[in-house]
C-alpha cells in the first residue's frame, strides 16, 4: 500500500525535528567536552531526571504515552515553579526588590541557582521533544508544540553558552506556575478516561 500524503508529511516533520534535536545534543556535548563547560552538565541532569520520571510513571501507573507525557509535564511545572519562587525570594533577601529588576541586572547578572535552574529546564524541553517525537504526540504540518520547544532550546542554550539574559529567562518560567492547574486538570481528565477504558475492557 503506497504511503499517504499525511504519513509522508508526518515523516518529514519527524525527520526535521529529530535532526534539529540531534544537532542540539551534539552542540551541547561539544561545549562540555571541548570548551570545558561542565556547568552545562545540569542540562543532561534535567533530561535524565525527567526521563527517569517517565519510566517510573510508565511502569507503575500507566503506559499511555499522553498520560505519561502530561504527568511529567506537570512535574516539570511544579519543579520549575518552586525553583523560580525560591530563586526570586532568595535574591530579594540579598538585595533590594528594585535592584533585582534593573535592566543591567537582568541581562548581565545571574542570580544564585538561576543558571542551574535554566539548565535543568532546558533538559526537560529536550526530553519532552524526544518523547513527543517518539510517540507522535503532535499534529499538523508544522506542529506548534515541537516548534515551541525548538525555539526555547535555541534561546535557552545560546543564553547559557554566553551567560547573558539568564535572569530574564528565569522570569519567563514564571508562566509554569499558571501551567500547573492546566496540567493537573488535563491529567485528571486523562486518568478518568483511562479508568473508564480499563473498566470497559474488564467487563468485556
Amino acid at each position: 500500500m503506497p504511503p499517504t500524503h499525511q504519513s509522508s508529511s508526518t515523516t518529514k516533520v519527524s525527520t526535521f525535528f529529530s535532526a534539529t534535536l540531534l544537532l542540539w545534543v551534539i552542540s551541547v556535548f561539544f561545549q562540555i567536552l571541548f570548551n570545558k563547560r561542565r556547568d552545562l552538565l545540569y542540562i543532561f541532569a534535567g533530561g535524565f531526571f525527567y526521563q527517569f520520571a517517565n519510566w517510573v510513571i510508565r511502569f507503575s501507573v500507566s503506559r499511555d504515552p499522553l498520560f505519561v507525557n502530561t504527568s511529567v509535564s506537570l512535574l516539570h511545572s511544579a519543579v520549575t515553579s518552586i525553583s523560580v519562587v525560591f530563586i526570586l525570594l532568595n535574591q530579594w533577601s540579598l538585595t533590594s526588590f528594585k535592584r533585582m529588576f534593573e535592566h543591567k541586572e537582568l541581562v548581565e547578572g545571574t542570580w544564585p541557582w538561576a543558571y542551574q535552574a535554566l539548565c535543568f529546564s532546558c533538559g526537560y524541553f529536550a526530553y519532552d521533544q524526544q518523547d513527543m517525537l517518539q510517540y507522535r504526540l503532535y499534529s499538523g504540518f508544522i506542529p506548534s508544540i515541537l516548534t515551541h520547544h525548538l525555539v526555547l532550546l535555541i534561546c535557552f542554550t545560546l543564553a547559557l553558552y554566553r551567560r547573558i539574559t539568564i535572569n530574564y529567562l528565569i522570569l519567563t518560567l514564571i508562566c509554569e506556575v499558571c501551567f500547573n492547574s492546566f496540567s493537573a486538570k488535563k491529567l485528571k481528565e486523562l486518568y478518568r478516561l483511562l479508568m473508564k477504558h480499563n473498566f470497559s475492557r474488564t467487563c468485556l
